[in-house]
């Protein structure tokens, strides 16, 4: 009996211990949580403190910065109302003096003043367009416009939507409605559809050969990388994301993960990357096309290189034709770069007035060949250069906004040249060869006498040294045979608007993502941007394109497949209508 309750005391005070052993561990470990939480709750209130420190200097930053500028502003507005003083007692002394040569240093430094002026002015408001203020003048045969109604979407997909009434009963008299047969109120609803990723579970059907025992399998789709998990069309469109619509991989990767798709930007890249070597034949191709060309437009403008250490500027270069457009990113902007780009090209380059330009057009050539000391042949671009006259308006331009009158002239004359290229493309009603011989009788009967009375004004004006319009009568002066290219040759615009135009989405994309920060993130940029705007010019689908592309060349490696091949939105409108 003594034996049972000693065993049944010992297990109950071993329960008890247990009991009281696991209240302790609790309560360690609900004193470590609480310790943890005043922790986190300490860290907390450090970051918030932190937090509002970083907002008390940012806000006194912003403060001292905005009082930086109004010191500015306000000494650029006591200069300017000293500059008026000075240039209205200059035009006194010149009114009443009589001395030639005081007349002429006078007028030198009231044109300096006015420059001044016109630059103080700039900083204050901002500088406007190239666009000269037209008064009250209005185009002939346009009518002001009262509004406008809904916008065409011939491109978009229909999705007929029926509505109908859930309680049929009138609420007049309380009697049935019945719904009246093909009779409907109808009208359009733009609405949009989220766009979407979906994971395909690919099963490749096995087969075996009931004589040999052969095992085969059924092929799948095509991967952009055999084997890899992402297929063409999620490349394709990767692409256009970033080298159409400048979106950078980062936002990307964001935009996929709002969406269900997690994905690194690494991946993107890489995507890029095999998009790139597939497509290479056909972007060689492209350019040896474009090059073969007899008129081409070319450009240039910064790009910025971010590889390690400092960022470094390169040079993105742009050549368009009417079959497609080659940009060409290299590290300089000097001739060996244009020279590489141009390739041998021996027609009619429209260009800027950008010195290298017409450097290569004076290099001693042979066909299209240079003689090397040794007497090798080197490969020598062998063309015409046609300057552009928008480039020689806008010395004029900046001398007109600066106040001289005598500007206005020779703005006069241009802007003469300009309206008769509207009426020769108004007449040849997107006909090109129509469009030729508008512009061959135009410019031979208005013209050039336009440009021959420009040339005379130029020779006859007595310009003070320095000011803008000596500068852009200068400009002139220089250029007068790459002037008149486009008299003699109506299969040359008159301006190399062309040019500008393809560079400006590359010039949107460079603001959004900086630059490139490799050497072969530069070649994958220039295939993608040549791709890509060919498509645009020509009205092709670039998303069909490149797809299409991409498809043959992975089936067919090597396979060239150009944007003027593939069948423009035009043409397959018409085809299914």
């Amino acid at each position: 009996m003594n034996d049972a309750l000693e065993s049944t005391d010992i297990e109950a005070l071993r329960r008890v211990a247990v009991e009281a052993w696991q209240r302790a561990e609790r309560l360690e470990a609900e004193k470590a949580k609480a310790v943890e939480a005043k922790a986190k709750a300490v860290e907390a209130k450090a970051k918030a403190v932190e937090a509002k420190a970083k907002a008390v200097e940012a806000k006194a930053k912003a403060v001292s910065a905005k009082k930086v500028v109004q010191a500015k502003l306000d000494a650029v507005l006591s200069e300017n109302e000293t500059l008026l003083a000075r240039i209205a007692e200059l035009t006194q002394q010149i009114a009443v003096s009589t001395n030639r040569d005081v007349q002429l240093a006078l007028e030198l430094e009231l044109t300096e003043l006015r420059t001044r002026l016109a630059n103080s002015n700039d900083l204050v408001f901002g500088s406007s367009s190239e666009r000269r203020p037209k008064g009250d003048k209005k185009k002939k045969g346009k009518e002001d416009q009262q509004g406008h109604g809904p916008t065409a979407q011939p491109k978009l997909p229909i999705e007929p939507v029926v509505c109908t009434l859930t309680d049929c009963t009138c609420d007049g008299c309380g009697g049935d409605l019945n719904a009246l047969a093909e009779q409907f109120e109808e009208s359009e609803l733009v609405s949009s559809v989220r766009r979407s990723f979906v994971l395909k579970e690919v099963k490749r059907q096995k087969y075996a050969c009931s004589g040999c025992g052969t095992l085969c399998a059924a092929p799948g789709p095509l991967r952009m990388v055999p084997g890899g998990r992402y297929d063409l069309a999620f490349g394709v469109q990767v692409a256009l994301d970033k080298y159409l619509d400048a979106m950078p991989l980062e936002r990307q990767v964001r935009k996929m993960k709002r969406v269900g798709l997690n994905v690194g930007s690494q991946t993107l890249w890489d995507q890029l990357h095999v998009l790139y070597l597939l497509l290479l034949p056909s972007f060689l191709a492209l350019k040896a096309k474009v090059r073969a060309e007899e008129v081409l437009h070319i450009d240039e403008t910064r790009w910025r290189m971010m590889g390690k250490g400092p960022s470094k500027t390169w040079w993105l270069w742009v050549l368009a034709g009417s079959c497609g457009v080659v940009f060409h990113l290299e590290p300089s902007r000097g001739n060996d770069a244009c020279k590489a780009l141009l390739d041998g090209f021996a027609g009619v380059l429209v260009a800027d007035g950008y010195g290298v330009y017409s450097s290569l057009e004076k290099s001693f050539s042979l066909g299209g060949e240079q003689l090397a000391l040794d007497g090798h042949h080197l490969a020598q671009p062998d063309f015409t250069l046609a300057m552009c006259w928008m480039h020689a308006r806008r010395g004029f331009i900046k001398a007109a906004k600066k106040g001289d009158l005598h500007a206005e002239q020779p703005l006069d004359l241009i802007a003469e040249l300009y309206a008769i290229e509207a009426l020769a493309q108004e007449r040849a009603a997107d006909d090109d060869d129509a469009l030729v011989e508008h512009r061959r009788q135009l410019r031979e009967e208005r013209s050039r006498g336009l440009v021959d009375r420009l040339q005379i004004w130029c020779e006859a004006q007595r310009v003070l040294p320095g000011t803008q319009l000596h500068k852009a009568i200068g400009f002139l002066k220089a250029r007068w045979p790459s002037l008149k290219v486009f008299l003699d040759d109506p299969r040359v615009p008159i301006d190399n608007g062309e040019a500008e135009r393809q560079i400006r989405n590359p010039v949107v994309g460079r603001k959004n993502y900086y630059g490139t920060r490799s050497e072969k993130g530069a070649r994958v940029a220039s295939l993608m941007f040549s791709l890509i705007q060919s498509c645009v010019v020509l009205g092709v689908d670039p998303h069909g394109y490149l797809l299409e592309a991409a498809t043959r060349a992975r089936s067919v490696p090597g396979t060239v497949y150009l944007p003027s091949e593939h069948p423009t939105e035009s043409s397959q409108a018409d085809a299914k209508a």
